[in-house]
This record gives C-alpha cells, sequence and structure tokens, in this order.
C-alpha cells in the first residue's frame, strides 16, 4: 500500500512563531487599572508586590502589553493605586458633613448621646458603661423602604414585595383575603404593613393613568429602566426617597429632616478616589459605578428624574443637589438600605460594636466589647478580615480617606520590620550562594528509562532568555515524520 510521509511539528512550534509575530498594543490608563486591580482581587498577596515585579506580573498576565515601569507608575499614582508620600494622596473625607444634626428619639438611644467632633460631623458616644453583647438601640426600620433594583421587575410581576423586595411565597387566597394585591396593576405585598407604607406612591408611580403635577408615571417608568440599564442603585434610591418627600403628607417632611441630617458629598468629588470601575474594582461596588469618564451617564439620569418629577428643578432639586443626593446614598447606605442612626457611627478597623438585622427591616446594635462611659462607638465600614493594604485602599476608595487607626499602624509597622528583616537575610545569601548547576547535569535521566517508559523531563531555561510563552515540556526534536494513509 503506498504511504505518504509528512513532516509534523511538536511542542507547538509553529504556534508559538505565529503568536510571536502578534503585534505590542498601548494599553490606556482604565485598563491599566482595571488589570492591577484585577490582580489585586484575585491575589490579594500582590498587593504588597514593588513596581517592577508588578509590571512582569501585569505582563506574564497580557502579554500583547507594550508597558515600561515608568509608564505603569505614572498611571498608578495618578490614580491613587501607587503612592509613597501619604501626604500626597487625593482624599475627599474633609468635605463630607451634614447639614444639621439628627434628632433620635431619647428613648431609644437612652445608651448613648450625640456629640459634636467637628464641623458638621456628629458621632454617638456611650452615655454609660456598656457591656459586652449588651444591645445599644433598635432601628425598627430604615429611614424609609427602598427596593432593591434587582428585584423590581419581579416586584412588577407579582413574584416579589412592591415595597421591600421579599420574594413571595404566600398563596393567593391569603393574597385575596387580605387585599395584599394591588387593583390597577400586577403588584402584590407581602404583608399588610408595608402595602400601607407604599400607598402614598406606589399609585403615582406604577399607574399611568394617575394625574399628579408632582410625579409622571410614564416618567418615572422610563427612569427605573435607565437606572435598570446602567445598573445604578444609588439614583434610582434617591428617586424613591424623594417620592416619598413630596408624596407622603403625613411623614414627608420628617423624611426630608432626616436624609438632611447624613453626611453628604458629591458622587462627582467621591469618582476622583476610584481605581476601578471593572471587575476587580472596589469603587461602590454594591450600588453600581459610573466611571469618570462617562459623566454624561449623570446627566442623562438627572433629564430622566426631571420628567418623572416634573417641579423638581423649581422646587430647588438641581443637578448639584442630585450628584450630592447620591454621594450621599453612597456612603450611608447598609445592605441598600439607610438607617439613620447607624449611619452616625465612625470608622475603626477594631470596631467596638457590631450590628445584627432584626427580620425584615430591622437593625440592633450591640457592644462587641466592654465599652466605658465616655468612649465612642465605632462600626466598620470594610470587612475587618482584609488584610490592612486592601482595608485602607477600600476606605480610600469609597470613604475618601487614609485609615491612620491603631490597627492599621500596628499591622503596617509589623509588615515594614518583617519586610527589612528579609532583605538583611536574602544579601549574604545572594553573596555566599554557589554557583547553579545545569539542571541536566543535577538531574541526569536515565535515558533508557525514558525511551521505554516514554516518559518526559523537564528542562529549565534560563532567566535571562525573556521568553514570554509557557514552558514547554522537551522532546528530542520539535519535528517528526508520520507516515499516512494514501
Amino acid at each position: 500500500m503506498p504511504v505518504k510521509l509528512e513532516q509534523l511539528h511538536l511542542n507547538d512550534a509553529e504556534e508559538e512563531t505565529n503568536d510571536l509575530k502578534e503585534p505590542k498594543i498601548v494599553p490606556s490608563d482604565k485598563q491599566i487599572c482595571d488589570g492591577v486591580v484585577l490582580l489585586w482581587r484575585q491575589e490579594p498577596a500582590s498587593e504588597d508586590l514593588g513596581p517592577a515585579d508588578l509590571l512582569t506580573r501585569i505582563i506574564s498576565r497580557n502579554p500583547q502589553w507594550e508597558l515600561s515601569r515608568e509608564d505603569l507608575e505614572q498611571v498608578l499614582s495618578g490614580h491613587n493605586l501607587l503612592f509613597t508620600d501619604e501626604s500626597k494622596l487625593f482624599t475627599y473625607a474633609d468635605e463630607v458633613m451634614s447639614r444639621h444634626p439628627p434628632k433620635p428619639n431619647p428613648k431609644v438611644v437612652d445608651k448613648m448621646e450625640l456629640r459634636e467632633i467637628r464641623s458638621g460631623r456628629w458621632s454617638f458616644f456611650a452615655a454609660k458603661d456598656l457591656r459586652r453583647d449588651e444591645i445599644i438601640f433598635y432601628e425598627h426600620e430604615p429611614l424609609t423602604p427602598i427596593l432593591p433594583l434587582d428585584k423590581a421587575s419581579l416586584a412588577s410581576k407579582g413574584r416579589s414585595c412592591s415595597l421591600c423586595g421579599q420574594l413571595l411565597t404566600q398563596s393567593s387566597q391569603f393574597t385575596l383575603k387580605n387585599l395584599l394585591d394591588c387593583q390597577a396593576c400586577s403588584a402584590v405585598w407581602c404583608s399588610k404593613h408595608c402595602k400601607r407604607l407604599d400607598a402614598s406612591t406606589h399609585g403615582f408611580l406604577k399607574h399611568p393613568t394617575s394625574k399628579s403635577k408632582l410625579v409622571s408615571a410614564s416618567g418615572w417608568m422610563r427612569f427605573e429602566e435607565l437606572c435598570k440599564e446602567h445598573g445604578l442603585q444609588a439614583p434610582y434610591a434617591i428617586g424613591i426617597v424623594y417620592a416619598r418627600i413630596i408624596l407622603n403628607r403625613q411623614d414627608g417632611a420628617h423624611i426630608q429632616e432626616e436624609l438632611e441630617s447624613l453626611a453628604e458629598v458629591s458622587q462627582l468629588l467621591r469618582t476622583k478616589a476610584a481605581d476601578s470601575t471593572n471587575v476587580g474594582g472596589l469603587f461602590d461596588k454594591t450600588t453600581g459605578a459610573v466611571n469618570s469618564e462617562e459623566g454624561p451617564v449623570w446627566n442623562e439620569l438627572f433629564k430622566s428624574f426631571c420628567t418623572a418629577f416634573p417641579q423638581a428643578q423649581e422646587q430647588g432639586f438641581d443637578m448639584d443637589t442630585f450628584l450630592k443626593n447620591v454621594g450621599k446614598y453612597n456612603i450611608n447606605q447598609l445592605d441598600g438600605q439607610i438607617f439613620t442612626m447607624y449611619s452616625h457611627l465612625n470608622h475603626k478597623c477594631e470596631p467596638n460594636v457590631r450590628y445584627e438585622f432584626e427580620g425584615k427591616t430591622g437593625l440592633r446594635l450591640f457592644a462587641r466589647k466592654d465599652i466605658k462611659k465616655g468612649e465612642e462607638l465605632f462600626t466598620t465600614y470594610v470587612n475587618p478580615l482584609h488584610g490592612v493594604t486592601l482595608r485602607r485602599r477600600e476606605l480610600l476608595v469609597n470613604y475618601g480617606f487614609l485609615c491612620r487607626c491603631s490597627r492599621c499602624q500596628k499591622e503596617l509597622k509589623s509588615r515594614q520590620e518583617a519586610h527589612t528583616k528579609q532583605l538583611a537575610q536574602e544579601e549574604p545569601d545572594q553573596l555566599t550562594a554557589p554557583r547553579r548547576k545545569s539542571s541536566i547535569k543535577a538531574s541526569r535521566p536515565d535515558l533508557s528509562e525514558l525511551l521505554k517508559n516514554g516518559q518526559e523531563f523537564d528542562l529549565e531555561i534560563p532567566e535571562n532568555l525573556r521568553l514570554e510563552r509557557r514552558r514547554k515540556s522537551v522532546r528530542f526534536d520539535d519535528r517528526v515524520m508520520v507516515a499516512l494513509e494514501e
């Protein structure tokens, strides 16, 4: 039978040749920041790498990038991701302030007292000695319930509560018997309490046939869809709060007063401290983030907001107010809701209080340790189990300050001492280290065994070759002759 001989390549030799011909690209600032932040998120230990080692890791993940160490340092420094002088970092904590102090119910906060710690900033202090695990206060409900944006579609179909977003498990008979459904649309509530709270705004926002000079139902539906399109919870939440203020004659004034007592800062100012808005970023990751380069999105949202509330601008709700309220929501929200008293607690990486959600809407605050009378109450804005670098970066990005609490200072000092000790141990080792032997001579594979068992062995490639592709298993030739049936 005639046969045809053909030469084939092994070890991806042909593929490697083609890949080496791929042109290099110069990444944008956003691509660099996103790539670095994503690396830090996936490999937290990499946050401690120096610029040179960081560049090596980034290039290994993006071999098509043409990026120098100088360009990497310049981009990261400009976006607050790399710094040697903390005093030069952009922070906005001094711009965060409240219009007036809150007015909590004395019966609810009898174990703590409110003090002004600096102009426009208030905080709670222990009014008496508190024991560990002792309950300090209980907020029965948030400022006003805010439907999670990701539950809005389910709520419009009657599959979740139209107010709180809780998935409905009740029977249709229970719903009809307790009058928990809307007669004009498909909305359903999980309880009479939720239906009562939603009564002042539901009809005006959800029923196109409703007539009101204050609200346009069709405009609101368009605004809601726009928020869904961009995945932004904050402006949607502000829309709900604003609707309750202007439509709820009984509680509207109280809601506005409580809202004005919260710390506020413009969302545009906050974006200057953002590290990234990609999957690896920390900026407003729970409520949606808009990159500073996408400013027109805010203009589009505000225009849609004014369509939903035709008299908003006449009442002084301009673009600046809109952005301040978006920033206010982002720095005060807890799991998507605003709890007025809890919002006035300051941060510490080693807090002395903890919170627990009670039922669907309540929040209880407990003493995490024994607290003496006169001590300030501290919560934590970030996960205390994270390392010091990640904690400080998340606080800088989302709250505009670089934490210098006792725990951070202690961990930074300990890390610096460990790094100095490691360098001191490496220097003498490098001076006295013997010359490295060839990996082939050291291993000395048995050729007969390799041929008998079909085994392969790895040949260590010298580092100075700077090969960008993975190391390949070595055979005795990268070309073989194959007999093909003709």
